[in-house]
């Protein structure tokens, strides 16, 4: 009952904060842009409500630390070369019993045989290999298997049949193999006591323990046979060499210890595998270049570094050539870093002669990428380049998105405050379609008229655009004129000549706010009303490829203000193609 009274008050005061916004407003609004004020508008009344905090916090502090705790072991384990190799290999803890068919595999107890002799006494039969490592074949007697090879044994077999029966033909085949019990030990992820068959080695243990721990090595993993180190695996000559020369079987009783990690040095920058590598005892710093498979073209041979703990610092020891890690032991801690040479992705088009997408180096600016082009064609219009970056892309798309959202917050007051009829809000709706719409382009205004100019310093950047125009000889005109479209460019006209070209200015157009945007992205607010003065907005210099916006007068100080930023950025969101101009057709 009481959930249902909770419930009823937050679905009144919703229906309360929708009815504060005039009815008939709402009702004449488009879809979307009606769903935005009532969403700000509820969004608002949530903000002005109190919140209360639950006091038993524990499991979810104690949830964050744990994964907290386990994100950090996964990301140190998996700095490690090779730490992810075990994660792709089967870790049943089950045996795989599977025949091998290899000849130099040692017979022992629990490895059952298949023997068919066909002749003077025909036989299908299969024996397994008793613990004193003996089958028993009638007529023959026992023969001792256990120990040799299966290419041994079957050349055992079947002279001991061709000595019995005459002419016969005999076809031995392993069909299963013993289960034998190793112990997994040392810095192995799972240590323990494991069951695996006959035919398995060093990895396939370490595979059903789970691989190896964050101490752990994976250069020296020890096969201990009756207190003795028989065979030693580096995982190393299987990641990068691609051999693998641990061969010999496992047997009851064997011992796979994992050592102790040794050197970790650290290979970073201009390389086409950094990582963290572990190298042996003895081994040089150019070894760990080799295991990062060698420098990328870009490495910068100017910038090389190495870090080493020195008395319980870090030290930075100077290193003029790459040649010189031929010489220097790796020791734990190292830190070898190559700078890259920040080359940038530039793509430029339009009146260029050579168009395309360019690399450019640190430090080159939007001259250097015209002169990699080969500079303007014959009807190019600098003025009128269009320069997009990323980065500016990302700012103006949030900008837009906070100016939208302050917009809707204003048209509810605005709307909250007005009776019917006595605002034309129909601008300021499409207005906030048009903001809604519009989709940022990232353009940032430049001056290529001058190489000396402040541009010069503009260093381009990765997926940076350069668009060169053509010269046009229009002048664009929209809003509230008699007959809007492109004017043919007049040197030297003002403001008036190309407003009284279009047939002058409606009634309703807002004489103290017209926009001027500038081929080069910049927009100009001027005002066409006399003062005591002089006029001199109305002779601001227009170029070719100008657009001139007459916006529509709207009688209220309030809406005056909010249109003045949304129309800035609408018109600054425009021109990058002369295509896009028709959105203000309106």
């Amino acid at each position: 009952m009481r959930k249902l009274f909770i419930f009823s008050i937050l679905i009144t005061s919703i229906f309360i904060a929708s009815q504060e916004l005039d009815k008939e407003y709402l009702d004449s609004l488009p879809d979307e842009i009606r769903e935005d004020i009532l969403n700000r508008a509820e969004s608002k009344a949530d903000e002005e409500k109190k919140v209360y905090r639950s006091i038993d916090v524990t499991s979810e502090v104690q949830k964050f630390n744990t994964f907290g705790q386990r994100e950090e072991i996964r990301n140190l384990d998996e700095d490690l070369f090779g730490s992810d190799f075990f994660d792709t290999m089967q870790t049943s803890f089950m045996p795989i019993n599977v025949p091998n068919l290899d000849d130099s595999y040692v017979l022992g107890f629990g490895d059952v045989l298949n023997i068919h002799i066909i002749g003077q006494s025909d036989s299908n039969d299969t024996y397994q290999l008793n613990r004193d490592g003996s089958i028993s074949l009638p007529e023959i007697g026992k023969l001792y298997l256990a120990g040799l090879s299966l290419s041994d044994a079957t050349e055992l077999i079947r002279s001991k049949v061709s000595q019995t029966f005459i002419q016969t033909k005999t076809f031995i085949t392993l069909t299963n193999i013993r289960d034998v019990a190793v112990l997994v030990s040392g810095d192995a992820f799972n240590p323990g006591v494991y069951t695996v068959n006959g035919s398995s080695n060093i990895l396939h243990a370490l595979s059903v323990a789970g691989g190896i721990n964050e101490h752990g090595s994976y250069r020296s993993i020890s096969l201990i046979r009756d207190n003795k180190v028989i065979d030693t695996l580096d995982l190393y000559d299987i990641l990068i060499e691609g051999k693998f020369l641990a061969k010999e079987r496992l047997r009851n009783g064997d011992i796979i210890f994992v050592n102790p990690r040794m050197n970790i040095v650290i290979v970073d920058g201009a390389f086409k595998r950094p990582n963290k590598f572990e190298l042996l005892d003895g081994q040089f710093l150019s070894e760990a270049i080799e295991y990062a498979n060698g420098l990328t073209p870009d490495a910068d041979f100017k910038n090389i570094t190495l870090n080493r703990i020195i008395d319980a610092s870090i030290k930075s020891l100077p290193i003029g050539n790459v040649s010189q890690f031929s010489n220097l032991l790796a020791k734990d801690g190292d830190r070898v870093f190559v700078r890259k040479h920040s080359f940038r992705s530039v793509k430029i088009d339009g009146s260029i002669l050579k168009p395309g997408t360019y690399l450019m180096s640190e430090g080159d600016n939007v001259f250097d990428l015209i002169d990699k082009a080969g500079g303007y064609s014959s009807n190019a219009y600098p003025y009128g380049a269009v320069y997009t970056n990323e980065k500016a892309r990302e700012i103006r798309e949030m900008a837009s998105e906070k100016l939208y959202n302050e917009f809707v917050d204003s048209l509810i007051g605005l709307i909250e405050g007005s009776s019917s009829g006595e605002l034309d809000i129909a601008p300021l709706i499409s207005m906030a379609q048009e903001l809604k719409n519009a989709e940022p382009n990232g353009r940032i205004s430049i001056n290529l008229l001058e190489e000396d100019s402040i541009e010069s310093n503009l260093f381009v950047q990765d997926k940076d655009y350069l668009y060169i125009p053509e010269l046009t000889n229009n002048v664009f005109i929209f809003g509230e004129v008699s007959n809007d479209g492109a004017v043919a460019y007049l040197e030297g006209a003002d403001l008036n000549y190309y407003l009284e070209r279009s047939a002058g200015i409606k009634d309703s157009a807002d004489n103290d706010s017209i926009y001027i945007l500038f081929p080069d992205g910049t927009t100009k607010q001027v005002s066409k009303r006399k003062n005591l003065f002089a006029n001199q907005d109305v002779r601001v210099q227009i170029y070719p490829g100008s657009v001139i916006f007459v916006p529509r007068r709207i009688n209220n100080s309030v809406a005056n203000r909010m249109t003045a930023q949304a129309y800035a950025t609408i018109l600054g969101n425009i021109g990058v193609s002369l295509a896009s101009l028709s959105v203000l057709n309106d």
